[in-house]
């Protein structure tokens, strides 16, 4: 069975791998999006039993971050791989395409977020509030989760933005080294915690949890897996089985998600035990790209159903619902109008595809550069 989206020449020129737009995976930010709201809306008990089950299921859906990550990798290798000059006029267009992308709407609502804290705390808040905006909390561990709590992600994103063009120079190269990388900067994540931790300033790279969990030198193997997956994408590499790549990644996901239960011993949910976290940052990963190239290549009735308008939506509108469905506005909409976890899920998503069209979209076209608008 041919796949609908044909893979991107490597002789072809950027642009034409650019405008390359795959629906299923606008459709899987939306997916992503919701995992990490059900873990962090989860409202039943822990116990024996079906409840006691689905409570632990829906603990785990932090994995919903690993899906970010290793789409991060993918698209980023996708539209820029080759294309990378070691001129000013390049990076300053691709770090301000990048910025643009992510960086406007966060600035605003942290700012708004801080705005509310000022009024309560006065001063004492500035300080956090430019550790946030400069995204430097995504080295300190006591001000990861300050402002936007699940904006620590971000620190992490822009950490890999500015590492992908070094990467795919070294990559052009040498490409043997796809996997070397991600393993050395772990092992430089570890040296900085070595030096840095004793001084104990503020968190800064403070102990190993936070830096493999919380920080781009931890979490490299999942953004090098999006990576990996894109060249073999871009090769032509990937090749549709009959819908066994797409069945094959998703009884993967839900194994791995089980595993971790299993395996994070007495501790509340993964991301804790050691042998939940090296689920989580490595074989997961490999996983979700499993997945991830049936979408490319398969026409199952998922590709189909992330592929349409309201998928299209949804997963154009994800960033925003990322940022808002804790914090502040979820805080209003649970004080003001509903405690309803279906009621607010909705209103969070109304409420994001409104800001979408209205402040993230024109900001983005905005401040994009002129020649990629």
């Amino acid at each position: 069975m041919s796949p609908v989206v044909s893979p991107p020449s490597t002789t072809g020129s950027a642009r034409q791998v650019v405008s390359n737009y795959l629906p299923a995976l606008t459709g899987v930010r939306a997916i992503a999006a919701f995992l990490v709201y059900l873990h962090h809306s989860n409202t039943l008990e822990a116990g024996q039993g079906i409840t006691g089950f689905l409570h632990d299921v829906l603990l785990e859906l932090h994995v919903g971050v690993p899906f970010f990550f290793v789409l991060s990798g993918f698209l980023i290798t996708l539209r820029y791989y080759g294309t990378q000059r070691w001129n000013a006029r390049w990076w300053k267009n691709y770090m301000r395409n990048r910025m643009a992308r992510i960086y406007p709407m966060f600035f605003l609502l942290t700012t708004l977020t801080f705005a509310v804290e000022f009024l309560h705390k006065g001063l004492g808040v500035l300080s956090t509030w430019l550790v946030n905006i400069t995204f430097l909390r995504g080295f300190f561990d006591d001000y990861k989760y300050t402002g936007v709590m699940q904006g620590w992600t971000l620190p992490v994103e822009e950490c890999f933005y500015l590492f992908a063009p070094i990467a795919f120079a070294i990559l052009h190269r040498r490409p043997r080294l796809l996997w070397v990388l991600p393993l050395g900067l772990i092992g430089f994540g570890c040296l900085l915690v070595a030096v840095l931790a004793p001084l104990h300033f503020h968190g800064l790279f403070g102990n190993f949890k936070f830096m493999i969990l919380y920080t781009f030198f931890g979490r490299a193997i999942e953004f090098f897996t999006g990576i990996q997956l894109a060249i073999w994408y871009r090769r032509g590499l990937l090749r549709p089985k009959r819908g066994l790549l797409t069945l094959a990644g998703t009884v993967a996901l839900l194994a791995l998600i089980v595993l971790m239960i299993l395996v994070r011993g007495p501790h509340t949910y993964g991301l804790v035990s050691p042998m939940s976290i090296f689920v989580n940052n490595v074989i997961l990963p490999l996983g979700v790209a499993l997945w991830y190239a049936g979408l490319l290549t398969e026409n199952t009735w998922l590709r189909t159903l992330l592929s349409t308008r309201l998928f299209q939506l949804l997963g154009k509108s994800s960033y925003v619902f990322y940022l808002i469905h804790m914090g502040l506005l979820q805080y209003l909409i649970n004080r003001y109008i509903t405690t309803s976890i279906p009621v607010q899920f909705v209103l969070l998503n109304l409420l994001a595809i409104g800001l979408y069209y209205s402040i993230e979209q024109p900001l983005n076209k905005i401040f994009r550069a002129p020649s990629n608008k």
